[in-house]
């Protein structure tokens, strides 16, 4: 295992070398029973991650942020614009986190942690960067999270370039690889007094949304560090493959009625599919990208989602009336729900 740590202007620049054996080799080494390309499934912690109730959705904190850059040194980067392609894959995250603090749309770049938060990826959709959403991933990290948001190397509007849709197999290899270096025993040791010990949760939107059910309910992708999952604006797009077993992590699907993109049934096919523990609310009145980013209904979605979190991946079980409660707000229609 070969670690290379320097300061960077933007923040702290990672890389790791995959080695036979140690943690971080199973997210980019094959198992043997997987398809080939799938990353070895690691098993879930059983211990969800502490949560505080003194920062909540009522009850917001401050924000803190920090952008970091991991690289992955087993894979490649295609080419893209004007850059050459890449022998490595660099990887960079926006980490949001609770701070001290009244609640402020202002963040705080890199303020310490209020306490060890339970951690949750983002993942942007095609053609778009992590800042499209910087409301909601505020307000989630003000709400109690650490909200980590990678820039995919192909499909982020931050790179030069036309994107490449079908990256998304690549993207859920991302997430895995990232889970492994913030969490692993090889991430930064800045990292532990942020992130609390534990399972993670994954939230997409549109092509980002399909990203994350890939790393949680394809068998040949699945991630088992996955313990809950919002899929915004999403669809079922299996990539060849199947989808859905008896032990998957509760799903969240959020759709716009008016959605022009992936018309509101996607969603609905998504959860009739899904067998395990799995909700469907409708954002009143939103379009695609709207359902996220909505000024309007925007903070509700956030309380939603942060809710949700906190009975399903914190085991809160005061969260689960709160989730209920705030999937039938007027904003919001609760569609389905079945456990």
């Amino acid at each position: 295992m070969v670690v290379l740590l320097a300061l960077a202007a933007l923040g702290l620049v990672i890389g790791l070398r995959m080695g036979s054996g140690g943690p971080t080799s199973a997210v980019a080494t094959p198992s043997g029973a997987a398809m080939p390309g799938a990353p070895e499934v690691l098993p879930s912690s059983t211990v969800p991650p502490s949560i505080t109730d003194l920062v909540t959705p009522d009850a917001p904190s401050a924000v803190g942020v920090s952008v970091m850059t991991f690289t992955d040194l087993t894979r490649t980067t295609p080419p893209r614009g004007d850059r050459e392609a890449l022998t490595t894959r660099p990887l960079t995250v926006t980490v949001r986190y609770p701070t001290m603090g009244m609640p402020s749309e202002e963040e705080v770049p890199d303020a310490p942690a209020y306490a060890p938060a339970p951690l949750i990826f983002f993942a942007h959709g095609f053609n778009a960067s992590s800042e499209r959403y910087s409301l909601l991933l505020h307000d989630l990290a003000a709400s109690g999270f650490v909200v980590a948001a990678p820039e995919f190397p192909m499909s982020s509007t931050v790179f030069d370039g036309a994107p490449d849709e079908y990256e998304l197999p690549e993207q859920v290899k991302d997430l895995s690889f990232l889970i492994t270096a913030m969490t692993g025993s090889e991430a930064p040791s800045s990292l532990a007094g942020i992130i609390a010990p534990g399972p993670v949760g994954l939230v997409g939107h549109s092509d980002g949304a399909v990203t994350v059910l890939l790393a949680a309910y394809a068998p040949r992708y699945a991630d088992r560090r996955v313990a809950s999952v919002v899929a915004i604006s999403g669809g079922f797009d299996t990539f060849g493959g199947a989808w859905f077993t008896t032990s998957d992590p509760p799903l969240l699907a959020i759709h716009g009625e008016y959605d022009e993109i992936n018309p509101f049934e996607s969603s609905e096919i998504l959860v009739g599919n899904d067998p395990g523990p799995a909700m469907l609310v409708m954002v009143q009145g939103a379009s695609h990208l709207g359902s996220a980013i909505d000024s309007e209904t925007g903070p509700a979605v956030a309380r939603l989602i942060a809710f949700n979190f906190r009975w399903r991946l914190a085991g809160s079980a005061d969260s689960m009336m709160q989730t209920q409660a705030t999937a039938s707000t007027s904003l919001l229609e609760l569609v389905s729900s079945h456990d």
